[in-house]
Order: structure tokens, then sequence, then C-alpha cells
């Protein structure tokens, strides 16, 4: 493998456009709920709702320089106070005060990748700020935006518990992700000098380090440019990191420069999530022991997922707050539907399922009635499933272009708007076969009102977010990237690629014929990068092999995609014969 498995481009942009008016009103009526919380569980459920929407809208309106995010951040730093246990002033009178009166029309914003993906708790950084060792009796707390605004509002909320006098700002390292640099303002450098009169210890806070370290780098760094003693700067963390293993510029020598603590990952659990599944571990439960027959996992990037100790219940995590919301509406759906048992909340982002005993699905299990029922199911998302946000379609042929210059060294002509949606939608983004499970007896919970699963029933696993994590294709995608990904991922021949559109097509009144072959290649050229950055990241494990034996299979479907891509090919650019699967002809092909 090339020494660029780095530089592909998997993770989309995931800003967003929001509107400043929506988010203040989702703010004030989280508050209001809060006052109507009845029971402790209910309240902290309240509090931490209220606290993510506060911290979210202090870093749009930090990010915006309006006027009103210095009030906004006293409301942010109350909430975490609350959180973290404090006692303090918490009625309506108080709240209204500090609510914004004025926010701009439009906020961009990203999601807190932490609360949103990574089972990542405010009070796993409450519980590691009150444990931290620090010199003096004085703490200056610095938050890395985005998500490390209201991480280092629960971090300081901690602090001033444990009797620090403790002030915080937030800052937006710029420049390449693997490459940031940190520029302090007048007035954030007149703070700084401020802390450094008082001896306090420096705190920097986010979650991560990420693939390169290099924001917390960036932000210490400039904190060493502006006079304070390297020995007093010290970077809170959500896990632990070996400098070796970082991307940035002399990350070894930089990272081992700082101090470092991390958080105790997964603290916060339902109560019967015992056994881990996340990590890949999920491949030893469902297809068996030997990893011979695993399918290849970027195992650090899965979400937690546990199964009880009876084996009855499966817990995922889908987010904190809001962030999960939407999530938990599309998994009720999908429930509705069939497709799935019905999701419960289980706190703190997690949901429970029934756990679907049967047999994980493989490209040898192909016959019609897989065919119609993955048709039926996209037919399903792209009916209910549509989406409001802007298309991805931008980001989508930049990463096209991008990983094919990268990889083939072609410079591939992307017509605009090849790869825009017909209809918007979230679509799944994982139609491998092991997604799938056939399932055996019947379970103790109907999966609706009217019906309950039956032996042989084709059941889809973990459908209700991959469509709009922080990897591609994005939550306003064609439906054609899941149509493509069921033909990539089943090595559909020809005949059976016919077939399963053709059915789909009647099932949504949709004709993607003429938009698939540049959604084909675009699935696997992204999933080519996905398989080889991963690998990269997990260098010296046993997972490396298996991710570039699937980089390898991916980068041999684009390279056959490439010449029909580049002309104007009508059908699809499928292989005719000698690899892939094909469908029984009796039925009528």
């Amino acid at each position: 493998m090339s020494a660029n498995g780095r530089s592909m481009y998997v993770f989309r942009d995931g800003k967003r456009s929001l509107s400043g008016g929506v988010l203040a009103a989702g703010l004030a009526a989280s508050l209001q709920n809060l006052e109507c919380g009845n029971g402790s569980a209910a309240r902290s459920q309240a509090v931490l709702d209220a606290l993510l929407r506060a911290g979210e809208l202090e870093c749009g309106l930090t990010d915006a320089d309006a006027a009103e995010a210095p009030r906004l951040a006293q409301l942010t730093d109350l909430l975490a106070g609350l959180l973290a246990g404090a006692v303090c002033p918490a009625g309506r009178e108080v709240w209204s005060r500090l609510l914004p009166q004025e926010v701009p029309p439009v906020l961009q914003l990203t999601p807190p990748e932490g609360f949103t993906y990574y089972a990542l708790h405010p009070l796993d950084f409450a519980d590691l700020a009150g444990a931290v060792p620090l010199a003096g009796r004085t703490a200056a707390v610095i938050g890395i935006r985005s998500i490390g605004t209201t991480l280092s509002a629960v971090v300081a909320a901690m602090l001033r518990g444990r009797g620090l006098h403790t002030e915080r700002i937030t800052v937006r390292p710029y420049g390449h992700p693997y490459d940031r640099h940190t520029g302090f303002s007048p007035s954030q450098l007149r703070w700084v000098k401020e802390q450094q009169e008082r001896d306090a210890d420096f705190l920097v806070v986010d979650e991560g380090p990420g693939m390169s370290g290099s924001s917390f780098l960036s932000v210490g760094e400039a904190l060493v440019d502006a006079g304070v003693d390297r020995s007093r700067v010290q970077f809170l963390c959500s896990r632990q990191a070996d400098g070796s293993m970082l991307c940035a510029r002399d990350a070894t020598a930089r990272w081992a420069q700082f101090r470092s603590s991390a958080v105790h990952p997964a603290t916060r659990l339902p109560e019967a999530a015992q056994n881990y599944l996340g990590g890949g571990y999920w491949r030893h439960e469902l297809i068996g022991p030997d990893p011979a027959l695993w399918p290849a996992s970027w195992s650090q990037m899965e979400r937690m997922k546990f199964l009880s100790p009876d084996g009855r219940q499966w817990f995922k995590f889908l987010g904190l707050g809001r962030f999960g919301e939407q999530s938990f509406e599309r998994a009720l759906v999908l429930a509705e539907a069939g497709y799935s048992p019905v999701p419960e909340l289980a706190g703190d982002g997690f949901v429970t399922k029934a756990f679907v005993p049967g047999r994980i699905m493989s490209q040898d299990c192909l016959d019609r009635e897989v065919l119609d029922r993955m048709a039926g199911y996209c037919a399903l998302r792209q009916t209910v499933f549509r989406s409001l946000e802007e298309p991805m379609s931008g980001q989508l042929e930049t990463m096209l272009r991008f990983n094919v210059s990268v990889e083939f060294d072609v410079d591939l002509p992307v017509e605009p708007g090849r790869l825009f949606p017909v209809y918007p939608v979230v679509v799944d983004g994982r139609m491998l076969p092991h997604e799938w499970v056939r399932a055996h007896g019947v379970p103790d919970r109907p999966i609706r009102d009217d019906c309950r699963w039956r032996p042989g029933w084709l059941m889809k696993c973990d459908s209700a977010n991959h469509g709009d994590d922080h990897f591609f294709p994005g939550p306003a995608t064609d439906i054609c990237w899941d149509l493509a990904g069921a033909i990539v991922e089943w090595g559909l021949r020809r005949d059976a690629a016919d077939y399963f559109v053709r059915r789909y097509q009647a099932a949504s009144g949709d004709d993607p014929r003429g938009r698939l072959p540049w959604f084909l290649l675009a699935y696997a050229v992204f999933r080519l990068g996905h398989c080889k950055m991963g690998a990269e990241a997990m260098k010296g494990s046993e997972e490396e092999g298996r991710l570039l034996s699937a980089y390898r299979h991916y980068r041999q479907y684009a390279a056959a995609l490439l010449p029909p891509a580049q002309g104007a090919a009508a059908d699809l650019p499928l292989p005719a014969q000698g690899q892939g699967n094909q469908i029984d002809p009796g039925i009528g092909l």
C-alpha cells in the first residue's frame, strides 16, 4: 500500500447551516422541561439535554462573533454546574435572563462527535477534572470548539467545586486537519496573561485526539508562544494517545512535551449492557470464533454496542439528547415496517432492542427473496426518509475526483450534477451482507402491533444512523448510494443487479438506471479509501490485514468501473461473467 492512506478523503464536512431562532427556541423549551422534570433520573436527562443545547448554541454564537455569546456562556456554565451536582440558582427567572435575545438567522454548526457517535458523556470529563493533579489553586480552562465548548464548561464547574478559582474560554483552531494552528485574539492574549499572573494551570479540553492530534498541539504551542510555561499546560482528552501513532508533523516529539490525561471510557451504561460487542467484538458473537470468517472493520470507528448477559437484549449508542433523536425516530419507522425490533430508550443516548437470533447473511445466501427484501427496504427509505438538508452532491463529487486522482492517478471529469439526488434522503449506508440476519424463532416482544417476526424473516441490523455519521455520503443523498452499496457488497452480476433495480423501481416508482453508474463508482471509491485509511490507522493490528484485503477488493471493483464512468455508459457497468453472484435464471429475468 502506498504511503497516502491517510490522505484519502472519507470524512465529510459535517458543518450544517441551522436556524439560530430554532436553536434558541429549542434551548428555551428544554429549560421548561427541566423545570417540569419529575424524579432524579428524568431531571438529570433534562439538565443534560439543556446543557448540550446551550453548549451548541454558545459554540455557534462564538464562531459568529455574536454579542450574545458571553451571556449564553454563563447559562452553559450554570447548566454544567447543575449536571456536575453544584448547588446554584436555577429558576426560570435566572434562565430567562441568560437566554439570548437576538441570534443570527443562520448559524454554522458541526455535530459534537463524541456526544453524537462515540458515547462520550459530559460527566466523564467532570470525573476527570475531579481527579486531575494541579500545581496551584487557579485553573484556566480552554475548550476547543466545537465539543470543547460544553466539555470546558463541565470541567470548569467541577474545578470550582474543588474550590479552585476557574475561568474558561474557547478557541477554534484552523487549517488542514493534520496541521491545525491556533491564534489567540488580543482579548484572549490578555486573558492568558491574567491567568499567568494568577499562577494558573492551563487545561486544554477536547475530545480525541483524532488521527493527527494537531488541534491539541496547536493550542498547547500557542500557549507556550504566549509565554506560558510548558509544565503548566495539560491536555484533557477522551482517549489515551500514543504520539507515535499520530500523523501531525513531528507528532511523537511534540506530544511528549505536554502532559495529558484521558477519561475512563463507557462509565455510564444501561444496567444490562454488560457484554461489550463494539470494536469488532460483535463478529465473535454473531459470526463465530474463527477470525478468518470475519469481515473487515475499522473497529476504532464503531459505535458502542453491548449484549445483555442473557443474550436477549441488544444495546447501542445512538446519540445524547437531541443528537440521537432523529436516529431513534428512524429506528421506530423501520420497526413499524417490520425490518427490525422495536427500539426503546435506555438512557444516556443508548437504545435497546430485542436481539434477533438467526443466521448472518453472506453472498452465498443470495436469492430472489433477498433481492426483493432489499429492494423493498430501499424503496421504503426513499419514500419515508426524505431530507430537507442541503444535498451532499458537491462533497461527493470532490471525494470521487480526489480519491481517484490519489489512487489511480487519473483526472476524472465528473460533470456537475452527476451525483445530485433526485430525492435527497437519509440512506442506510451499510448494505453489506453481514448487516442482514435471517431470523430464527419468535421474539418475546412484537416488532409491531399486528405481527411478530417469523422464522426465515430477513431483518436489517444497524439501520438507523450510518447514513448520518461523519463519513460519506451524508444525510441528503440519492437512494442510489444504497442501491450501489447492495450491488457492490453482494457482488451482483448484471442479471441479478438488473432484477434488483427493477424490483426497486416497481416498489418506489423511481427509475434510477440513468443515475446509478456514477453512484456505483463513487461508492466503490469511497469504500477503497475508507478501508485504506482504516488499515493505516490500525497498522500492526490483526485488523490491518482484513482492511487491506477489503481495500484491494474495492480498488479492483472501482478500477473496472473507471472506463465506462469516463464515457457515458447507458447500462449498469457490472461484470457480465466470471465474478460476482447471479440468481436463478428460472425466475423470469
